[in-house]
């Protein structure tokens, strides 16, 4: 395997040996009796540390009489580290993961897609309602409609940018407040933090429109400083020709969508996105501040490589002036509790994107189209009330099903968009009630009236 680790901060890999005077130990303030210790561990190298029982955070919370009970740090352990895989499409990075979050015994969680986007927790599929939309721009767009054509539905692709990376940031806030009440690592795709490059090359190619492109910036600088960098970036790389070759490849099987595709057949797209933005720009500056190892990943490659690269960086000692995971030394058991709380409510990290910005206008519907929109959201099974309420998909009755903390837990279920349920008119009760007898009748489509 022709796979060469290049670590961000080669320099760094002297101080493994270390000691706990001087430095500040990321995410291990509560393990000053052990022995001094930097590196992430594998279950082959026998070093794992055994985690406390995680707290219930989705059905608890974390607020500060938590906090005056339920340290943060006492669960932390050399593996509870925030792992980002990075790199073009069709090289496996999703089957590499998931083997990576295995043999460091983290948990891994798929990148966020639109699939995520328009599939709610009782999996029905806002996509299958585009039947009865009737103003082209409210009609879904996802990867797939990307793939084929990246200037559709005026404006499709630079909603769909915007949705993700909004969606990915709050998803990146879930992955922390794991992190912060259980202990358990994460190895994730995609990262908030390198979404710039999607958005700054889809502008050059004339694909999203320059308001939109500002608006995103806009928000970006407002939000991204709340959420921590990730503490190791795995680049997964391959020549441009490589990955036209396997994206053909795969299109003559599960990605049919993508053959002839004028997105992935357009070099100069890949080459600037990967080559350039991605490759020169993002990852030399995400270095400052997160371990990155890159891989020609042509071939695929060894996942027990990796690993023994991993284990051989300096995680966690560092000089306090050193922007090297800079982000995660929060010093004291406050600062820890404060990221906890702010990362598990994320309440006021949602309301961050209620912006006052009225200036993207491929981000803003109009009247008709705003409410067309609202009132298809609504429809869909499982949108009228929050996840775990909603009758007619056989949830309880909310009265006889009371018990503390489900209101939150079920939050973690919702779907990820606004849906304003006080919408109502006659039709909608009259399809309402279509619905109820065509399932009462055990209809496969019952909900599509």
């Amino acid at each position: 395997m022709a796979a060469t680790a290049i670590a961000s901060k080669v320099g760094g890999l002297s101080s493994l040996t270390k000691g706990v005077t001087g430095s500040s130990k990321l995410l291990a303030v509560a393990a000053f009796n052990k022995a001094s210790s930097a590196n992430i561990h594998s279950k082959t190298s026998g070093n794992l540390e055994p985690r406390l029982k995680p707290w219930d955070y989705k059905k608890y919370g974390f607020d500060y009489v938590h906090s005056l009970f339920d340290g943060t740090t006492k669960r932390f352990t050399d593996n509870s580290k925030l792992l980002v895989v990075e790199g073009p499409p069709a090289l496996g990075k999703t089957e590499f993961a998931k083997a990576l979050a295995d043999e460091l015994d983290m948990k891994f969680v798929p990148g966020f897609t639109m699939e995520d986007f328009y599939i709610n927790s009782y999996g029905y599929d806002l996509r299958e309602l585009d039947y009865k939309i009737q103003h082209d721009r409210v009609k879904s767009f996802d990867e797939k409609k990307f793939a084929q054509n990246p200037t559709g539905q005026d404006g499709g692709l630079d909603r769909m940018l915007f949705n993700l990376h909004m969606c990915r940031y709050m998803q990146h806030v879930d992955l922390l407040a794991h992190i912060f009440n259980t202990g358990e690592g994460v190895v994730t795709e995609r990262s908030p933090h390198s979404d710039w490059v999607y958005f700054d090359a889809a502008y050059q190619q004339g694909w999203i429109d320059r308001s939109t492109k500002s608006h995103y910036y806009r928000m970006r600088d407002l939000t991204i400083d709340q959420v921590l960098r990730p503490n190791l970036i795995i680049y997964l790389d391959a020549p441009v020709d490589v990955v036209q070759s396997k994206i053909r490849e795969r299109s003559k099987t599960t990605h049919p969508w993508e053959a002839n595709s004028p997105v992935w057949e357009n070099t100069e797209y890949l080459e600037n996105l990967y080559g350039n933005l991605m490759k020169k720009q993002y990852l030399k500056l995400a270095a400052e501040s997160s371990m990155v190892l890159q891989y020609d990943w042509s071939e695929g490659g060894d996942t027990e490589v990796v690993v023994e690269d991993i284990e051989r960086l300096n995680m966690d000692y560092h000089d306090k002036y050193d922007k090297q995971q800079k982000d995660w030394r929060l010093l004291t058991e406050d600062g820890f509790a404060s990221k906890r709380n702010l990362y598990t409510h994320k309440g006021d990290l949602l309301s961050q994107w209620m912006d006052p910005f009225w200036n993207a206008d491929k981000l803003i519907w109009s009247s008709a189209e705003g409410l067309e929109l609202e009132k298809i959201k609504m429809v869909l099974p499982g949108n009228e009330y929050r996840a775990g309420f909603n009758t007619i998909l056989g949830d309880p009755e909310p009265f006889f099903n009371f018990k503390f903390g489900i209101g939150r837990e079920k939050w973690y279920q919702d779907a990820p968009y606004h849906v304003e349920n006080a919408h109502g008119d006659p039709q909608m009760f009259h399809e309402d009630k279509l619905r109820k007898s065509r399932k009462a009748a055990g209809m496969a489509d019952w909900w599509k009236v």
